[in-house]
């Protein structure tokens, strides 16, 4: 790619010229053509429909004409008064910056030679972009900030507030005019004390805090526990300018949970009982900072959900999501995996390739079942952690990596550490904040709001009309003590749907194995769970016609993608009479 395509992507504006003569366009055009987009109006509405479709970076003028546009430029361009307008005096073949709505006074002028119209054109358009980044980002913090419950506010390294949203202002009196410490004699008390000598640790520290427990007695005699996560502000050299600030009142939640305000899904993640809630809050105080993360919980319990939540409600969701299943590769793979090797380090290796860590610069690494990792890979991860840098197999340079590492395991790591069979410093770089899934049968609650979302997504999958299931077949999910979790109660719901030929799902249509070896704790329904399936493998599969049982096969087959160990397991019977099923009925 040329320098000039380079520049060309880089830029967002366009170059707009003004009532130009030809020869004069022409002559622009050849210069700033591969610079950016030129256009030429003539009028106002021009300018006006131009606005409507592209982005006005800088303005071209000849100087004879400068004057004129000067005294109206605030009326010329309406909504875009910040505008560099760039005068042309064809005469002198000079280049004069004027600034927007005012007249140039002769000895106030700096004037460029021709020669430097590119460069100059260039830095100009790149300050335009640079404004509308920042009015952006303005605009967004105010759009996403105005309509939560949470309060946020912004400082700087003094501790003045620098942006507030509604909340903040509302709630706990902060404004933009005054510090922390004005704050303070203002209220004379509050959380404001706690708070200062929190954000004060953790721009001295540049690491940010999450849910830390304050007590507020802003409003009321007596205090209140609010939760507050403060993340410092550091540019890309490293220095700290500030911190952000989300103020979370935990005496709200409930009153505007009994008012029907509660979240019932985070991303793709369903659920609405009071621990999930808290998963909600931490993986959204988690989501705007690079802190690496390390997700817990049983198999089946959504840890890869969650590392995807953090991942797309951040700032790094523009980038790469790169997944790694740490597992189900040998050590010799995962390493060549994780950090890439050069043409030549082993057999096979024909070619330079990238690792993992490098793919997903800019994003998020996701490192699942991570205590099945072995302790020589344990050390290489260790040193990418700390120093952000690696080297390829079998090479001698180093690479730095700009990625944010969310790791996952379903194991108990402080007993791996015990056991010699997990590096504790490896464990304290990966724990900076725990995020722990419960397993389903702590949280029965969600059975419901789960069963609706697994019906409404098979009823897409399969062309259904389901509308839910019998009382008796949710009383079986309720008292079930699902030990493949959620992973599990979705695939019961699959195999409900490969044979449920009603509107609604009834316990005969769910899998064996939600009874066999694993009886309900209520006798009573076990005994009814057990009865119904004894008449569905009596007198209505001896009265089904071979037709009925053919389909029933095939729709199992199609639901498995034609996998027929999957396909068997759906459809709740072994696998060797369901090949036998397959030969009988001619299904090949």
């Amino acid at each position: 790619m040329s320098a000039d395509k380079r520049t060309n992507t880089l830029l967002k504006s366009c170059i707009v010229l003004v009532e130009m003569e030809l020869d004069l366009e022409q002559r622009v055009r050849q210069v700033l053509d591969a610079v950016a987009p030129i256009r030429t109006v003539t009028s106002k509405e021009m300018i006006t429909e131009l606005l409507k479709e592209e982005t006005i970076g800088l303005v071209l003028v000849a100087a004879s004409e400068a004057k004129r546009v000067k005294e109206n430029t605030l009326s010329y361009f309406d909504n875009c008064h910040s505008l560099s307008i760039l005068a042309i005096d064809t005469n002198a073949a000079t280049l004069t910056i004027l600034q927007p709505g005012l007249a140039p006074v002769a000895e106030e002028v700096t004037r460029y030679g021709w020669n430097t119209l590119r460069d100059l054109a260039t830095r100009l358009l790149q300050l335009a972009d640079f404004r509308l980044e920042s009015f952006l980002l303005r605009e967004a913090f105010e759009a996403v900030t105005v309509g939560i419950q949470e309060a946020v506010l912004i400082v700087d390294r003094s501790l003045r507030v620098r942006s507030v949203n509604p909340v903040a202002r509302t709630h706990c009196h902060f404004s933009t005019v005054a510090t922390l410490e004005s704050a303070l004699e203002a209220t004379k008390g509050g959380c404001i004390p706690q708070l200062s000598d929190l954000l004060q640790r953790v721009i001295t520290s540049r690491k940010a805090e999450l849910n830390v427990s304050l007590q507020c007695t802003q409003h009321s005699e007596t205090e209140i526990e609010i939760r507050v996560s403060v993340t410092p502000l550091i540019d890309p050299l490293g220095h700290c300018h500030g911190a952000a600030v989300v103020v979370l009142d935990r005496t709200q939640r409930p009153g505007a949970e009994e008012s029907g305000i509660k979240r019932q899904n985070f991303y793709r993640i369903i659920g609405a009982s009071p621990v999930m809630q808290e998963v909600y809050t931490l993986v959204e105080s988690l989501a705007g900072m690079d802190t690496t993360t390390l997700i817990t919980g049983e198999s089946g319990t959504g840890k890869e959900m969650v590392a995807e939540a953090i991942h797309m409600k951040g700032s790094r969701s523009h980038g790469p999501l790169v997944k790694v299943n740490c597992s189900a590769l040998s050590e010799h793979l995962l390493e060549s995996e994780l950090f890439g090797h050069v043409k030549g380090a082993f057999t096979g290796a024909v070619r330079d390739r990238p690792g993992r860590f490098e793919v997903a610069t800019g994003g998020t690494l996701f490192l699942d079942e991570i205590g099945d990792v072995s302790l020589s890979m344990q050390s290489r991860l260790l040193r990418v952690l700390q120093e952000r840098e690696l080297e390829r197999v079998g090479d001698s340079r180093t690479i730095k990596v700009d990625v944010r590492v969310v790791a996952a395991t379903n194991k108990n790591l402080a007993e791996l550490i015990t056991l010699g069979k997990f590096r504790e410093d490896l464990y304290f770089r990966l724990n900076v904040v725990e995020v722990a899934l419960p397993p389903l049968r702590k949280r029965l609650e969600d059975i419901p709001l789960l069963v609706s979302h697994f019906i409404q997504k098979f009823n897409h999958k399969y062309s259904k009309a389901i509308v839910g299931v019998q009382e008796a077949a949710m009383d079986l999910f309720l008292q079930y003590r699902w030990p493949g979790n959620i992973r599990e109660l979705e695939n019961a719901i699959e195999h409900a749907f490969v044979v449920c030929r009603q509107g609604t799902i009834r316990i005969k249509h769910l899998p064996n194995t939600l009874l066999v070896g694993r009886p309900c704790a209520d006798p009573p329904l076990l005994e009814a769970v057990l009865e119904e399936k004894k008449e569905v493998e009596s007198a209505p599969r001896r009265s089904a016609s071979a037709d009925a049982d053919k389909e029933i096969i095939l729709r199992a087959l199609e639901a498995a993608h034609w996998n027929k160990k999957k396909a068997a397991l759906l459809s709740g019977i072994s696998r060797s009479t369901f090949y036998r099923k397959m030969e009988k009925h001619g299904i090949r």
